[in-house]
């Protein structure tokens, strides 16, 4: 862990007040900064905050260490932003890979507005529903959605997540009926992500109660719009992100079923290798990607 970002984050909770703002403040997630804060404790060997369901407070001797760090860190600002100052602007490339979907509706959009709001910086942006290893492919950093990598050779950015939806096409629904539970998936016609871990399964939730289903799986692809596309001509039931099927969903042309059985949202990071000197640049475009997605309403709503 390193010690001077766990400073920044403590500092930053207490200036909030909260974990939430902090992480807001410093474009990371929630945890992250709990993680930070609880790793600086357990070094210190000492509370720095007393926590309670509805405020932060710190300790006499969060106190007194706020104190006593709070000059250390301002001098070492001024020094950076110093050097920052004789830079003409931040520049260079950032190479970034991202899964097909997501890239071409979402996330180019935000690049391109970053690559405006910083002309000198030039994207490479790399768009494949191939698992690729950013360190490998030297990408910069890589786009992924799904369940946590719990790789200790990269960085893990939580950016935020996305719902999921099980549809189908009306005319579907009108030859096959519409399933009244879970079970009722092993006789109907199935689309496939074919990247999924557990193949021909998909896992439904209701309340705290998981159910996994095998699937009649009659086309199987590595791309969410393809499946979009089989499913909005009734070929089959699909299990999809909100971002791939909200707009047919809207359009009436998908209609979500088994809405009591929600699937597990699954999360969007940011991959990228463990660097102490990360290139402002590459700082500077996380922080835009979290604040871009953060409250982002279409991945959480069909």
């Amino acid at each position: 862990m390193d010690k001077l970002g766990a400073m920044r984050a403590f500092i930053n909770v207490a200036r909030q007040g909260s974990f939430a703002g902090a992480a807001r403040q410093m474009g990371l997630s929630r945890s992250q900064i709990n993680r930070q804060v609880v790793w600086l404790e357990d070094s210190l060997e000492v509370s720095l905050f007393n926590r309670t369901t509805r405020k932060v407070d710190l300790t006499h001797a969060g106190q007194a260490y706020l104190a006593n760090i709070l000059p250390v860190l301002e001098n070492l600002d001024d020094a950076e932003l110093q050097l920052q100052d004789n830079q003409q602007s931040l520049s260079g490339t950032i190479k970034i890979n991202a899964p097909m979907s997501f890239g071409l509706t979402h996330l180019t959009p935000v690049v391109l507005d970053f690559m405006q709001a910083y002309p000198q910086i030039q994207v490479q942006l790399d768009l494949s529903d191939e698992k690729r290893d950013p360190l490998s492919n030297q990408f910069d950093m890589t786009l992924r959605i799904g369940p946590p990598e719990n790789n200790p050779a990269l960085i893990e950015h939580d950016i935020t997540y996305t719902s999921r939806c099980l549809c189908a096409a009306p005319e579907f629904l009108q030859r096959y009926g519409t399933p009244g539970s879970p079970n009722d998936l092993k006789e109907l016609p199935c689309l496939q992500y074919g990247n999924l871990v557990h193949g021909n399964y998909w896992d439904l939730l209701y309340h705290n109660k998981s159910q996994r289903v095998r699937i009649n799986g009659v086309l199987s692809s590595n791309n969410g719009d393809v499946l979009k596309q089989a499913a909005i001509k009734g070929m089959g039931l699909a299990l999809l992100p909100t971002f791939i099927v909200g707009e047919a969903i809207a359009k009436g042309q998908l209609v979500p079923v088994l809405q009591a059985w929600q699937p597990a949202p699954l999360l969007i990071s940011l991959l990228y290798a463990p660097n102490r000197h990360m290139a402002m640049r590459l700082s500077v475009f996380v922080k835009y990607i979290q604040t871009a997605f953060e409250d982002a309403e279409f991945l959480l709503e069909g």
